[in-house]
């Protein structure tokens, strides 16, 4: 018998601010890859989050293109969702520029971006700044919602497996315990983004990937 894996992945979570829907893909991007980062080359840009995936996009960019500024836009804080290393990196990187406690109200332009307007979340103070495209980094949602009840989850929604299942008390087998992918619902693996505890990159869901064929001959073996 066959073991099913859910690799469902996330819906990475939009903008929120007037004109960004009109702007995606033409400005506006949820994706930092060298594509990206040469269609706005010598060109001022902006990155949107907190996180690490924010921070490495803001050095990706520095590095791309020293002569250009990248704004990073943290709604509160620059530290308490990314590494000390990362952060340390971008304060000493002379052509990146932090705004704090600051969020994109809105985004101007004709057929592309041109300016984005900027809102202080503790002074209320509004700016404009030009800018030519927006990266966004803001978390993203498990795209897990029509999976039953059954499969256990954590706070955020993503799929607990193997030791965490053990941990949430629902693993409900006395004979074994559950596989590393393995979801609370015995012979059902979650692999990749889909995962509590992923860490949202390509090398982790190809392990997952990888590790899921292991588990699966595993539970075919227990099962004849």
């Amino acid at each position: 018998m066959s073991s099913p894996a859910a690799a469902l992945g996330v819906r990475w979570r939009r903008l929120e601010a007037d004109g960004a829907d009109r702007f995606a893909g033409a400005g506006i991007y949820y994706a930092c890859t060298r594509v990206e980062a040469d269609l706005f080359d010598a060109q001022d840009v902006a990155v949107v989050g907190g996180g690490n995936s924010a921070g490495q996009a803001v050095m990706f960019l520095a590095e791309c293109c020293p002569s250009r500024t990248v704004h990073l836009l943290v709604r509160r804080t620059l530290g308490p969702g990314m590494s000390e290393y990362l952060v340390e990196r971008i304060r000493a990187a002379a052509s990146v520029v932090i705004h704090e406690q600051t969020e994109i109200e809105a985004l101007h332009g004709d057929s592309h971006l041109e300016a984005i307007r900027l809102r202080n979340n503790l002074t209320g103070a509004a700016t404009q700044l030009p800018c030519a495209a927006v990266f966004v980094f803001i978390g993203a949602d498990p795209a897990a919602e029509w999976l039953p009840a059954e499969i256990a989850r954590d706070g955020k929604g993503f799929l607990l497996t193997g030791t965490d299942v053990i941990a949430s008390g629902l693993w409900p087998r006395l004979d074994r315990e559950p596989c590393p992918l393995e979801t609370s619902v015995p012979g059902v693996l979650a692999a990749g983004d889909i995962r509590a505890g992923s860490v949202k990159r390509v090398g982790f869901a190809v392990g997952d990937g990888s590790l899921a064929v292991t588990c699966a001959h595993r539970l075919a073996s227990i099962n004849r």
